[in-house]
């Protein structure tokens, strides 16, 4: 087995099948613990990839428990002034430095981990559900990203499902609609490979970008944009579409590349999206949406995730900047320059924990 980032993109779908097949196992630890708490707020903690896919699973969580969700940094969670919480700390690799200070600082409070590693500093000091993404070598996180979303989503079906907050029927109906997205990925991604094969040349020149979307296109957009700086090592920014339309969309010229998540075509901001991907347009080669109506029908244009439900569009959605990122900093001289500069900066900062023996 290969331990490339393009490598571990082609994993993704195996990877869901395992967090799909032992959601119900898993999710004891987690109902157990729910249950005797019967929090009124629960926090999803992480950093890097972690915190952006409990911003994906948090909206999803929400529907399945009915109480509030809240994702935050490790590094900055919010004062807890209710005693009724449930914490839920993330770390794939399970020795991020500011987690495991987060655990140690908040360990009071009913909480468990989530960790993708079953020796590492988190589970050293805190029980655990595991991420049965496998091991990912490669800094940039993929399967390790949608399975942390998924095993969050599955947890709260579970917990959902135990406390009476959903019925029967609707957790089975999110359970087939999961499956049937997780079907379609494989297919998926060689969609998006051959998307990029064509954008390849024109991609190499990109300098800087900005992903928008709206609902999980938004979280899809946090997740892009930080796979394109991790990767291409060019600035590249995350926007919810209405917060973008208040400043940041300024900036647009012709060096700025963008990536659109469009909402789908009955939403009542679809025609603005046309308007801001057409004004781009007319300001820069380098735009590129995915999802849409006949409107964006150029090979610019990804059709991929119009039959997933709005709960797994991230599936489909996270796959453009993978593939970027997967592919571009070998065409352009970048390969491994990434994981140099992270170990660099790791010597300085201790961003990763010491790891357990």
């Amino acid at each position: 087995m290969s331990d490339t980032m393009y490598d571990y993109i082609f994993e993704q779908p195996e990877a869901l099948r395992r967090v799909f097949e032992y959601r119900e196992e898993d999710g004891q630890t987690f109902v157990k613990q729910y249950s005797k708490v019967k929090p009124k707020r629960v926090y999803l903690i992480g950093s890097g990839s972690s915190l952006n896919a409990a911003k994906a699973a948090a909206p999803v969580m929400e529907k399945m428990l009915k109480v509030e969700v809240t994702p935050a940094a490790s590094s900055a969670i919010p004062k807890l002034w209710e005693e009724n919480v449930f914490l839920i700390f993330i770390s794939q690799g399970g020795n991020s430095t500011n987690t495991v200070q987060a655990i140690q600082q908040y360990s009071r409070y009913p909480h468990i981990a989530l960790t993708g590693m079953e020796t590492c500093a988190v589970n050293a000091i805190t029980d655990h559900v595991l991420i049965r993404c496998g091991e990912e070598k490669a800094g940039p996180k993929t399967k390790g990203y949608v399975s942390t979303f998924f095993l969050l989503c599955c947890l709260g079906l579970e917990a959902g499902r135990k406390s009476g907050s959903i019925s029967e029927e609707e957790y089975q109906k999110v359970v087939f609609k999961g499956s049937q997205a997780i079907g379609r990925m494989k297919e998926n991604i060689q969609i998006v490979c051959s998307w990029f094969e064509k954008q390849a040349e024109e991609m190499k020149k990109i300098e800087k970008c900005v992903c928008v979307g709206k609902h999980m296109g938004r979280a899809a957009a946090l997740e892009s944009a930080l796979k394109l700086q991790e990767t291409l090592l060019i600035p590249a920014s995350g926007y919810e579409y209405e917060e973008f339309l208040h400043g940041p969309d300024m900036a647009l010229d012709e060096k700025m590349a963008g990536l659109y998540l469009l909402p789908e075509q009955t939403d009542p901001d679809y025609e603005r999206f046309v308007g801001l991907v057409t004004y781009h347009r007319s300001k820069s080669p380098y735009v590129y949406t995915v999802g849409g109506g006949p409107q964006f029908d150029t090979d610019k244009d990804l059709k991929i995730g119009e039959e997933d439900s709005e709960e797994w569009k991230l599936f489909s959605w996270c796959l453009p900047s993978q593939i970027m990122g997967a592919r571009i900093p070998s065409l352009v001289g970048k390969e491994g320059k990434g994981h140099i500069i992270f170990e660099e900066l790791d010597e300085i900062l201790t961003i990763k924990a010491k790891k357990q023996k």
